[in-house]
């Protein structure tokens, strides 16, 4: 059963895939990338802009705290002023009065230094500035700070007593600074991290402790400007920051106090990240089908192209009985049947063509053959010899393995070895005797003058190697060249123990022919030194040698042996 991406294999699926992933997909994802983009850049903004609402909104808690402690203490100023309720001078009556109350302790200082206390530990006396003194004569409250040795931070509150020089008599009132934060906590959300900070950057108040170079950061800030933000930290653990100043000069004399609200940017985005995956997942389902559908739509696009591609490989590997049967309904049906019309002229005309270029082939192999014969009648003795090589070179080239347009040189090279014997005279060639040095030069050069009378004929130029060097030895005693070994044309090196083997086993007029099982026994001799050892294996292997004659005496005068194989 045929996989459901089969299509993916085709280069014309891949180059739809990839357009569409080009127009759909591309855009798809650039379009995601931009709207998260934006929205991420809006939230972030938002998220920003609702952390400066916050820090203001703990700024102003703060500040109507102070309001509201400054209204109990200048009630608390009128009642001393008025005289009217000598009871409450008694400690234990102002402790009952102000109990759960935003106030820890009350001192009366008389003359700038005598002290006498209403409740609580006595507080220290406020800044002696003529700022000071004109702000507590309009009846405003003074606020300021004294710092314990143990870090800890304590608040007073001051305020003239009605009817009385503030030089001369002063409330100071010790705040209760749970009050305030218990105001900021109520104020904060709570994934928030709250911190305030006095004017000279000490921490009053945090929620959670954050780094201690954020607020290095906030003073390095609020020296431009007393309201900014920035972001602290990288990757998950980045801390977005926010900062304001509580204005507390006008209305308290105090210089101004910060707020500082932190938030994780992993806590912050939380809801974008859920925008994130909700977007993610809403494009992801629209490529999704949009890849189904695609993937239905190339399907039926590709598979008729399968088809069509599976029947020209089988036309074009000579089956042209072949025919594809498309069903789709449009344009690649009617491809199908031009297909299958194009399918029956190209056999008819291939059936036509292969006609003739066998008869063709008939023929030239039968050129071939008479002029082999030719040749051959030059010298009776040689009848038949260059045919008769032919056949046995073809049948060591089958035990070589060679294909058959190898067996095929063979054939025409065969034919036509000994074509350059043309120049050679007779009287040479029929000699009885031993031939002189001048005449066994002449028989030496029909190689190369075969090769040049095969020279101008372009279609028999692959077969020259067979014809220049057939009698060219594997030891490189050969000629014309004295080639050897794997240099020499592999077809020629086949010849040579054709050629030998056929001389041996004919009757030449200077010698009777050798029996078959002397000519094995030759060649097997002269086995790597005048012919190619695998040719030789080769040549033993053709079962019309294996059984061999019975040995006949055959008498030499002793010629070279060059001149014994004349061939």
């Amino acid at each position: 059963m045929p996989s459901v991406f089969t299509h993916l294999r085709s280069s014309f699926g891949r180059r739809i895939i990839l357009l569409f992933a080009l127009c759909i997909v591309a855009p798809g994802a650039l379009f995601g990338y931009i709207s998260l983009r934006q929205v991420e850049e809006k939230f972030d903004q938002e998220t920003m802009r609702r952390m400066r609402l916050q820090s203001r909104e703990i700024g102003m808690s703060i500040h109507g705290g102070f309001s509201s402690i400054e209204t109990e203490v200048g009630l608390l100023a009128g009642i001393l002023g008025d005289g009217t309720t000598p009871s409450l001078r008694r400690s234990s009556d102002w402790g009952w009065l102000f109990h759960d109350r935003p106030l820890l302790g009350a001192t009366i200082l008389r003359d700038g230094s005598r002290a006498e206390a209403l409740f609580g530990n006595p507080g220290p006396l406020p800044p002696r500035t003529d700022a000071a003194r004109r702000h507590l004569a309009s009846s405003h409250g003074l606020l300021y700070l004294q710092r314990n040795p143990g870090g800890s931070t304590r608040l007073f509150l001051a305020h003239a007593i009605r009817g009385k020089a503030p030089e001369r008599e002063l409330l100071v009132c010790e705040v209760n600074p749970d009050y305030l934060w218990e105001r900021v906590r109520n104020a904060a959300p709570p994934v928030t991290e709250i911190a305030v900070l006095s004017p000279d950057g000490a921490i009053l108040f945090q929620t959670r402790p954050l780094p201690v170079a954020v607020f290095g950061r906030v003073e390095q800030e609020r020296r431009k400007e007393p309201a900014g933000n920035f972001e602290w930290g990288q990757g998950s653990g980045t801390l977005l920051v926010d900062f304001s100043a509580i204005f507390l000069k006008p209305t308290f004399l105090s210089d101004d106090w910060i707020v500082v609200v932190g938030q994780s940017r992993s806590e912050a985005f939380a809801a974008a990240r859920h925008f994130t995956w909700a977007l993610f997942l809403s494009v992801a389902l629209v490529v999704l089908i949009s890849v189904l559908f695609a993937h239905v739509l190339i399907r039926r696009s590709v598979a008729p192209l399968a088809v069509l591609k599976e029947g020209t490989r089988r036309i074009s590997g000579g089956d042209f009985d072949s025919r594809v049967e498309i069903g789709s309904g449009d344009e690649f049906e009617d491809l199908a049947r031009s297909f299958n019309t194009m399918a029956d002229q190209l056999g008819r005309e291939f059936r036509t063509q292969a006609r003739l270029i066998e008869e063709l082939a008939q023929n030239d192999i039968g050129t071939l053959a008479a002029l082999a014969r030719t040749v051959d009648t030059n010298s009776h003795w040689t009848a038949g010899h260059s045919e008769r090589v032919t056949d046995l070179a073809m049948d060591i080239g089958r035990k070589l393995g060679l294909p058959p347009y190898e067996i095929d040189r063979l054939h025409r090279g065969g034919l036509l070895h000994d074509i350059g014997k043309i120049g050679v005279p007779p009287s040479i060639l029929d000699k009885p005797g031993k031939l002189t040095e001048e005449e066994f030069a002449v028989v030496k050069r029909h190689p190369s003058k075969g090769a040049e009378i095969l020279d101008p004929i372009p279609n028999l130029q692959n077969i020259i190697p067979i014809v220049s060097q057939h009698h060219e030895r594997f030891d490189g005693k050969g000629y014309p060249n004295g080639l050897s070994g794997e240099s020499i044309s592999l077809h020629a090196r086949i010849l040579a123990v054709a050629d030998v083997v056929d001389a041996l086993v004919s009757d030449r007029p200077y010698r009777p022919g050798w029996s078959r099982e002397k000519v094995l026994a030759y060649t097997l001799e002269n086995s790597g030194t005048q012919f190619d050892p695998k040719v030789v294996e080769a040549f033993h292997r053709i079962e019309a040698w294996k059984s061999v004659d019975a040995p006949a005496e055959t008498e030499f005068t002793g010629r070279p042996l060059e001149q014994t194989i004349r061939a």
